[in-house]
Protein backbone atom coordinates (compact mmCIF):
# COMPACT_ATOMS: atom_id res chain seq x y z
CA UNK A 1 0.00 0.00 0.00
CA UNK A 2 3.02 2.13 0.77
CA UNK A 3 4.69 1.60 -2.59
CA UNK A 4 1.30 2.88 -4.28
CA UNK A 5 2.39 6.24 -2.78
CA UNK A 6 6.00 6.46 -4.03
CA UNK A 7 4.09 6.02 -7.61
CA UNK A 8 4.88 9.39 -9.48
CA UNK A 9 1.55 10.74 -10.54
CA UNK A 10 2.76 12.51 -13.73
CA UNK A 11 5.09 10.83 -16.49
CA UNK A 12 7.22 13.96 -17.13
CA UNK A 13 10.54 11.77 -18.82
CA UNK A 14 13.64 11.47 -18.36
CA UNK A 15 15.07 14.31 -16.37
CA UNK A 16 18.85 15.49 -17.41
CA UNK A 17 21.02 17.16 -14.58
CA UNK A 18 22.04 19.43 -17.21
CA UNK A 19 18.75 21.76 -17.52
CA UNK A 20 19.70 25.76 -17.27
CA UNK A 21 17.65 26.99 -13.66
CA UNK A 22 18.56 30.05 -14.48
CA UNK A 23 16.06 30.32 -17.83
CA UNK A 24 12.14 29.99 -17.17
CA UNK A 25 10.53 26.90 -17.98
CA UNK A 26 9.24 26.79 -21.70
CA UNK A 27 6.41 24.00 -20.84
CA UNK A 28 4.75 22.54 -17.80
CA UNK A 29 6.62 19.38 -18.16
CA UNK A 30 9.42 21.42 -18.25
CA UNK A 31 8.55 22.98 -14.87
CA UNK A 32 7.54 19.88 -13.02
CA UNK A 33 10.78 18.53 -14.07
CA UNK A 34 12.68 21.86 -12.57
CA UNK A 35 10.91 21.05 -9.17
CA UNK A 36 11.54 17.01 -9.16
CA UNK A 37 15.38 18.26 -9.76
CA UNK A 38 15.72 20.64 -6.87
CA UNK A 39 13.96 18.18 -4.57
CA UNK A 40 16.39 15.69 -5.58
CA UNK A 41 19.16 18.37 -4.51
CA UNK A 42 17.38 19.56 -0.82
CA UNK A 43 18.46 17.31 2.20
CA UNK A 44 15.88 14.40 3.70
CA UNK A 45 15.70 15.75 7.03
CA UNK A 46 17.07 19.47 7.72
CA UNK A 47 17.93 20.70 11.36
CA UNK A 48 17.57 24.67 12.10
CA UNK A 49 20.63 25.99 13.73
CA UNK A 50 19.95 27.85 16.92
CA UNK A 51 22.00 30.41 18.58
CA UNK A 52 21.19 30.29 21.86
CA UNK A 53 23.36 33.39 22.80
CA UNK A 54 20.60 35.25 20.83
CA UNK A 55 18.00 33.75 22.75
CA UNK A 56 15.91 35.94 25.28
CA UNK A 57 15.81 34.30 28.96
CA UNK A 58 11.93 34.27 30.37
CA UNK A 59 10.59 37.09 32.11
CA UNK A 60 8.35 35.52 33.90
CA UNK A 61 8.56 34.94 37.14
CA UNK A 62 6.35 32.60 38.89
CA UNK A 63 6.56 32.55 42.59
CA UNK A 64 5.38 29.23 44.37
CA UNK A 65 2.49 29.45 46.56
CA UNK A 66 2.60 30.30 50.20
CA UNK A 67 2.55 27.52 52.69
CA UNK A 68 1.28 27.34 55.77
CA UNK A 69 3.83 28.49 58.72
CA UNK A 70 4.81 25.38 60.52
CA UNK A 71 3.14 24.91 64.06
CA UNK A 72 6.00 24.73 67.03
CA UNK A 73 5.80 21.44 68.53
CA UNK A 74 3.87 22.48 71.68
CA UNK A 75 0.97 23.23 69.45
CA UNK A 76 1.45 20.61 66.58
CA UNK A 77 -2.02 19.46 66.58
CA UNK A 78 -2.25 15.19 66.37
CA UNK A 79 -3.91 13.06 63.56
CA UNK A 80 -5.97 11.66 65.61
CA UNK A 81 -7.32 15.47 66.60
CA UNK A 82 -7.72 16.55 62.90
CA UNK A 83 -9.93 13.79 62.24
CA UNK A 84 -12.21 14.22 65.45
CA UNK A 85 -12.83 17.62 64.24
CA UNK A 86 -13.53 16.64 60.24
CA UNK A 87 -15.85 14.64 61.87
CA UNK A 88 -17.76 17.17 64.08
CA UNK A 89 -17.43 19.47 61.08
CA UNK A 90 -19.15 17.16 58.56
CA UNK A 91 -22.06 16.69 61.00
CA UNK A 92 -22.79 19.90 61.70
CA UNK A 93 -22.47 20.89 58.19
CA UNK A 94 -25.74 17.76 57.17
CA UNK A 95 -27.33 19.22 59.78
CA UNK A 96 -27.45 22.78 57.95
CA UNK A 97 -28.06 21.26 54.51
CA UNK A 98 -30.80 19.07 56.42
CA UNK A 99 -32.44 21.91 57.60
CA UNK A 100 -32.44 23.91 54.31
CA UNK A 101 -33.59 21.28 52.35
CA UNK A 102 -36.59 21.37 54.64
CA UNK A 103 -37.35 24.73 54.86
CA UNK A 104 -36.85 24.55 50.89
CA UNK A 105 -39.63 21.66 50.72
CA UNK A 106 -41.94 23.48 53.19
CA UNK A 107 -41.72 26.68 51.25
CA UNK A 108 -41.66 28.41 54.55
CA UNK A 109 -41.35 32.42 53.90
CA UNK A 110 -37.82 34.15 54.63
CA UNK A 111 -37.51 34.17 58.63
CA UNK A 112 -37.88 37.54 59.89
CA UNK A 113 -34.27 37.32 61.40
CA UNK A 114 -32.51 38.48 57.83
CA UNK A 115 -34.49 42.07 58.64
CA UNK A 116 -32.34 42.23 61.91
CA UNK A 117 -28.82 41.60 59.77
CA UNK A 118 -26.50 44.29 58.36
CA UNK A 119 -27.01 44.97 54.61
CA UNK A 120 -24.58 42.98 52.45
CA UNK A 121 -22.29 45.74 51.16
CA UNK A 122 -22.02 47.48 54.76
CA UNK A 123 -18.34 45.73 55.96
CA UNK A 124 -18.11 48.04 59.06
CA UNK A 125 -21.47 47.06 60.55
CA UNK A 126 -21.04 43.16 59.56
CA UNK A 127 -17.12 42.79 61.21
CA UNK A 128 -18.79 45.01 64.42
CA UNK A 129 -21.81 42.42 64.86
CA UNK A 130 -19.33 39.76 64.45
CA UNK A 131 -16.45 40.89 66.31
CA UNK A 132 -18.15 43.04 69.46
CA UNK A 133 -16.42 42.91 72.85
CA UNK A 134 -17.79 42.37 76.00
CA UNK A 135 -18.23 46.47 76.04
CA UNK A 136 -20.25 46.85 73.00
CA UNK A 137 -21.85 43.30 73.45
CA UNK A 138 -25.51 44.51 71.93
CA UNK A 139 -23.76 44.71 68.78
CA UNK A 140 -23.43 41.22 68.75
CA UNK A 141 -25.38 38.60 67.52
CA UNK A 142 -24.77 35.09 68.15
CA UNK A 143 -24.71 32.99 65.19
CA UNK A 144 -26.61 30.32 65.81
CA UNK A 145 -28.79 28.04 63.54
CA UNK A 146 -31.57 30.52 62.97
CA UNK A 147 -29.51 33.06 61.60
CA UNK A 148 -27.30 31.06 59.61
CA UNK A 149 -30.22 29.61 57.66
CA UNK A 150 -31.68 33.40 56.94
CA UNK A 151 -28.42 34.00 55.15
CA UNK A 152 -28.22 33.10 51.20
CA UNK A 153 -24.77 31.89 49.72
CA UNK A 154 -23.95 35.27 48.63
CA UNK A 155 -23.95 37.05 51.92
CA UNK A 156 -22.17 33.90 53.74
CA UNK A 157 -19.74 34.25 51.27
CA UNK A 158 -19.13 38.33 51.30
CA UNK A 159 -19.04 37.81 55.14
CA UNK A 160 -16.49 35.37 54.56
CA UNK A 161 -14.20 37.42 53.32
CA UNK A 162 -14.86 40.43 55.32
CA UNK A 163 -13.85 38.55 58.42
CA UNK A 164 -10.70 37.04 56.66
CA UNK A 165 -9.37 40.30 55.86
CA UNK A 166 -10.33 41.95 58.96
CA UNK A 167 -8.62 38.52 61.04
CA UNK A 168 -5.31 39.58 58.85
CA UNK A 169 -4.74 42.54 60.81
CA UNK A 170 -5.60 40.95 64.37
CA UNK A 171 -2.94 39.03 66.60
CA UNK A 172 -5.42 36.53 67.70
CA UNK A 173 -8.99 35.09 67.08
CA UNK A 174 -11.08 36.23 69.83
CA UNK A 175 -14.29 34.02 70.88
CA UNK A 176 -17.18 35.68 68.79
CA UNK A 177 -14.81 36.22 65.57
CA UNK A 178 -13.92 32.08 66.09
CA UNK A 179 -17.76 31.09 66.63
CA UNK A 180 -18.91 33.22 63.12
CA UNK A 181 -16.57 31.98 61.00
CA UNK A 182 -17.06 27.86 62.14
CA UNK A 183 -20.91 28.96 61.36
CA UNK A 184 -19.92 30.02 57.89
CA UNK A 185 -17.71 27.91 57.43
CA UNK A 186 -20.50 24.79 58.39
CA UNK A 187 -23.08 26.52 55.69
CA UNK A 188 -20.34 27.26 52.83
CA UNK A 189 -21.30 25.20 49.89
CA UNK A 190 -18.96 23.35 47.44
CA UNK A 191 -17.37 23.23 45.12
CA UNK A 192 -16.02 26.69 45.59
CA UNK A 193 -15.10 29.19 43.59
CA UNK A 194 -11.94 30.84 42.82
CA UNK A 195 -12.49 33.87 45.16
CA UNK A 196 -13.49 31.71 47.64
CA UNK A 197 -10.52 29.30 47.34
CA UNK A 198 -8.52 32.18 47.94
CA UNK A 199 -10.16 33.39 51.02
CA UNK A 200 -10.22 30.09 52.97
CA UNK A 201 -6.36 29.70 51.99
CA UNK A 202 -5.67 33.20 53.15
CA UNK A 203 -7.72 32.03 56.33
CA UNK A 204 -5.59 29.08 57.02
CA UNK A 205 -2.13 30.96 55.96
CA UNK A 206 -3.37 33.97 58.77
CA UNK A 207 -3.85 31.34 61.36
CA UNK A 208 -0.42 29.16 60.35
CA UNK A 209 0.97 32.77 61.59
CA UNK A 210 -0.69 33.65 64.52
CA UNK A 211 0.37 30.02 65.58
CA UNK A 212 3.72 30.37 65.01
CA UNK A 213 4.16 33.51 67.01
CA UNK A 214 2.57 31.57 69.98
CA UNK A 215 4.87 31.45 73.07
CA UNK A 216 4.84 27.99 75.10
CA UNK A 217 2.51 29.56 77.92
CA UNK A 218 -0.23 30.23 74.79
CA UNK A 219 -0.84 26.52 73.86
CA UNK A 220 -4.27 26.92 74.95
CA UNK A 221 -4.66 29.64 72.14
CA UNK A 222 -3.64 27.62 69.52
CA UNK A 223 -6.63 25.61 69.57
CA UNK A 224 -8.63 27.44 67.18
CA UNK A 225 -6.00 28.32 64.94
CA UNK A 226 -5.06 24.58 64.82
CA UNK A 227 -9.12 23.89 64.08
CA UNK A 228 -8.95 26.22 60.93
CA UNK A 229 -6.17 25.42 59.35
CA UNK A 230 -7.74 21.75 59.53
CA UNK A 231 -10.90 22.42 57.98
CA UNK A 232 -9.75 24.23 55.14
CA UNK A 233 -6.72 21.91 54.42
CA UNK A 234 -8.46 18.68 54.72
CA UNK A 235 -12.44 19.33 54.92
CA UNK A 236 -12.39 21.91 51.81
CA UNK A 237 -9.01 19.95 50.13
CA UNK A 238 -6.16 22.73 50.60
CA UNK A 239 -3.85 19.94 51.40
CA UNK A 240 -0.78 21.86 50.74
CA UNK A 241 -1.57 23.87 53.56
CA UNK A 242 -2.27 21.14 56.02
CA UNK A 243 -0.48 20.32 59.11
CA UNK A 244 1.23 16.89 58.94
Amino acid sequence: MNERFKEPVLFVGDIEDDINLSMPPATGEEYIKRVILEARQCEDVVCAKIDEARLKKPTLNVKPLPECAKAPDYVSPTMEWQHCQLADFSHSRLYIAQMREEITNCNRKKKPMKDKLPDVNDQTRWIDMCTASEEKKTLYIEPTLTVILSMNQPTIEQVLEYLVEYLEEQISIQPPLGRWLYALLSALELPLNPDMCSCLRSLARTCSKMRSQLASSCANDAISLNLFICLVARYFRQLDLADP
